[in-house]
């Protein structure tokens, strides 16, 4: 086959990882591929990221539009792939319009997002010829709306991280060290972009009330990531006497000892189809505490390895911090089975493999 992968641009969210990853995975198969880009640019694209990718960039130079793709058209012709799979809202909304152009190609538009849908991502799901969703949630809303369920694959997220228990020991006592964190203090980590739907402030706030109403609980909170909310949240928190408390770190390009040096994940996120994040914390043996959102109870075991509480509930999302927090014997046996569990439903080469049978069978 030649599989042609449309990401709008090589950012630094979960969906871009998972198109690097699946480019170079489709490649070391055999299968010739292209990742074409609408924007250059963006954290995935250093040197060793896109090693032994074949990478194309319809803008000579970043426009910051990010539904602007000149020659998008024109590209696919010259390409001339067997399968076009589109990554990423912006990528699907031209995805009905390609399927259009080129009839005879078939066109996978995908679903792992959970925002609201922009009405041309919308309208291109009923367009293409198969609906390739990151999570059962996304396959329910899509059969309530009639899409033929032959029409739809489900693959979970792949994890992206892959360390031996021995090195993340090892970096645990590392980065615990370097920050000067005690052996008795629960580190809680979030991983993800600061925008608004990932509700950083709403985490903020809930860890604010933990420090008032029980000050005497050695804890800290690692938020790791940029966004537009990056500089908003750091403010407030050092308005608000979190200052001790919670530490921030920008994007990093390897995120693994963050999770080495964490005890616990926490997310109250409101826009996630099945967060890499909460995948990724299950994989590195963190129990996770997060709101309940599309497929987050996908992500794990919910009253084994983690623990999913309805949205908007500060109060129990508080209770639990706190028996997490002071109790190391609870944190170890929602953590023990969270590997063996990640390998079982999220190992990236069965993933990678289910969608390259999907491809290849539409092909």
């Amino acid at each position: 086959m030649k599989i042609l992968i449309l990401q709008d641009q090589l950012r630094i969210g979960g969906t871009e990882r998972q198109s690097v990853f699946l480019a170079r995975i489709f490649q070391a198969a055999g299968h010739e591929t292209v990742l074409l880009t609408f924007r250059p640019g963006g954290h995935l694209t250093g040197p060793d990221a896109l090693s032994g990718i074949n990478l194309q960039v319809l803008q000579s130079f970043n426009s910051g539009i990010s539904l602007w793709a000149p020659g998008l058209m024109r590209q696919i012709g010259q390409i001339r792939p067997t399968v076009i799979l589109c990554m990423g809202r912006t990528a699907n909304c031209y995805a009905g319009f390609i399927q259009k152009r080129f009839p005879s190609i078939p066109v996978v538009g995908t679903l792992r997002t959970g925002k609201m849908l922009f009405p041309l991502h919308h309208w291109s799901m009923g367009v293409v010829r198969a609906v390739l969703a990151n999570s059962n949630w996304w396959k329910r809303r899509l059969l309530e709306r009639k899409v033929p369920p032959e029409r739809i694959h489900v693959v979970h997220n792949a994890v992206l991280l892959n360390r031996s228990e021995e090195e993340a020991e090892n970096t645990r006592v590392q980065i615990r060290e370097q920050y000067g964190i005690p052996d008795d203090s629960c580190i809680f980590l979030n991983v993800s972009t600061f925008r608004p739907g990932k509700r950083h402030m709403e985490l903020l706030q809930i860890f604010a009330e933990l420090r008032k109403q029980h000050r005497e609980i050695p804890w800290r909170l690692w938020l790791v990531g940029d966004g537009r909310e990056y500089r908003r949240c750091k403010r407030w928190a050092a308005e608000n006497g979190l200052g001790t408390r919670v530490r921030f770190f920008h994007y990093q390009q390897d995120p693994l000892p963050y999770y080495a040096g964490a005890d616990v994940a926490v997310s109250v996120s409101q826009e996630d189809s099945l967060p890499n994040f909460l995948v990724e914390s299950q994989a590195t043996g963190l129990p996770v505490i997060a709101y309940d959102c599309r497929g987050v109870n996908e992500t794990c075991i919910p009253g084994k390895t983690g623990i999913i509480i309805p949205p908007n509930n500060p109060g129990p999302f508080l209770e639990r911090l706190v028996q997490f927090a002071t109790n190391p014997e609870l944190r170890k046996s929602f953590a023990s089975g969270a590997p063996v569990f990640a390998r079982e439903r999220f190992s990236s080469q069965p993933q990678a493999e289910s969608i390259l049978k999907f491809l290849n069978e539409l092909s």
